[in-house]
């Protein structure tokens, strides 16, 4: 059974304090695996972000984008979350 949620993550000013330019979309990733996995009470090693996100977040090199639309399934079977872009 999975559980799913959605989420609006705005990043933009803890990024640009948090990372240098050239670290930025790096940072993105692993920000959102910590506050996903906060939400959900898992360990961030069973976060996985799907490819999609991953593309959309490096789309701009190391310039990411500073707000999110996320969703997140969460597997009790597979004991793993993925992170998936909502489109509206």
């Amino acid at each position: 059974m999975a559980n799913e949620r959605k989420i609006y993550l705005r990043l933009g000013r803890i990024i640009r304090e948090k990372y240098p330019m050239r670290k930025r979309a790096t940072g993105e990733v692993r920000t959102v695996k910590k506050i996903v996995a906060r939400i959900m009470k898992i360990d961030q090693k069973k976060v996985k972000i799907d490819p999609l996100l991953n593309e959309i977040i490096w789309s701009r090199s190391n310039n990411p984008p500073r707000k999110l639309k996320i969703s997140v399934e969460y597997n009790e079977e597979e004991d793993l979350a993925t992170v998936k872009p909502i489109f509206e």
